[in-house]
């Protein structure tokens, strides 16, 4: 039953990772939105 539980273990560090990834990805979206603002076309 070791080999389950070392499974288990990997697959939560494998989502772990994945969750990770993607907060920082949105952390780095929204500091550059924040560093270039949109601005409209003026016509």
């Amino acid at each position: 039953m070791s080999e389950f539980y070392l499974g288990l273990e990997l697959m939560g560090y494998g989502l772990a990772g994945v969750f990770i990834v993607l907060i920082m990805f949105f952390i780095v979206i929204k500091l550059l939105i924040k560093i270039f603002p949109y601005k409209e076309d003026q016509k």
